[in-house]
């Protein structure tokens, strides 16, 4: 069933992504729309988990404190993107992140849980890393800064952990249960946000589009959209963190990257017509048999 989840979490991934790019599209882009966007994802992800879990939510330290770890992450590498779209590509801040979420849990698996990868998993992996570095080398004639490349490291190094502690609190046996797990990240990723959010109103309120920002953000089409975005991904995560108790973590975060990748790709063209190159199509290609790779 674990293999299943990652699949079906991966299908989720590109539903986001899609939904997501639709609320993009019809909302005024600013600082303020991007943090109220994910600090409605975490009030709405409180409230489906509170209701799933009828109230009993449960609480020890040691879930929490790893539930805050995944969610602390989650607000800083969201901050740094924000942050990197005005110093250098998109693409190539996501291809740092997916690789942060995938090579950190892969070495940690191997070092400290005594997981094995065979060589058809390990090409698999190198396969899968050639592929994301081969896809940002169209020339844009863009450079990007040291300041964008220390914010790549960042987000790096912070999705890493959201894998690891996701990894660490799944396989524990005295932790709280899954829903219960994700409604204290949501917890903490919306009090988190909602404070930067506060804090982001009272420094930009006199700014030009700030009342139309506020007005489209608190409309009912906004808000709808981001209910619908969040069912989505939250249904995804709690999946990978169902397959995280069976599936070795050396083999499932690099499998959920690879297929997550195709997914996406497929519903850009699909939903939004957008252009394949042909260094595009031949990572994709790549990672395809990365996928196939990592099976064995």
């Amino acid at each position: 069933m674990g293999y299943l989840f990652i699949v079906i979490a991966s299908v989720s991934v590109g539903g986001q992504f899609a939904l997501s790019k639709v609320y993009k599209n019809k909302i005024i882009a600013s600082n303020y729309t991007d943090l109220f966007f994910n600090f409605g994802m975490g009030a709405f992800s409180m409230l489906i988990f509170a209701v799933i879990c009828l109230g009993n939510v449960g609480f020890s330290w040691y879930s929490f404190g790893l539930a805050a770890g995944v969610a602390l992450c989650n607000v800083a590498y969201m901050l740094c993107n924000l942050r990197a779209v005005m110093y250098g590509k998109l693409s190539v801040f996501t291809m740092f992140l997916m690789l942060g979420g995938m090579i950190f849990p892969t070495i940690f698996g191997v070092l400290f849980l005594g997981e094995t990868m065979s060589w058809f998993k390990i090409a698999g992996v190198v396969l899968l890393v050639f592929s994301m570095i081969f896809s940002v080398t169209e020339k844009t004639g863009e450079k990007n800064s040291k300041k964008f490349y220390l914010l790549c490291f960042i987000a790096f190094v912070c999705n890493g952990l959201v894998s690891i502690f996701s990894k660490v609190h799944q396989i524990s046996e005295n932790a709280l249960d899954t829903f219960q797990f994700s409604f204290w990240q949501s917890v903490v990723v919306a009090a988190s946000v909602g404070i930067l959010l506060l804090i982001c109103a009272a420094a930009s309120h006199k700014q030009e589009n700030f009342a139309l920002a506020v007005r489209q953000t608190a409309g009912a089409k906004s808000l709808g959209l981001i209910f619908l975005i969040t069912v989505i991904m939250r249904a995804g995560s709690v999946l990978m963190l169902f397959a995280a108790k069976d599936v070795p973590a050396s083999l499932l975060y690099p499998l959920m990257t690879g297929i997550s990748i195709v997914v996406t790709a497929v519903f850009g063209r699909i939903f939004f017509a957008e252009r394949i190159s042909k260094i595009n199509f031949i990572s994709l290609c790549i990672d395809t048999a990365a996928v196939i790779l990592m099976i064995f």
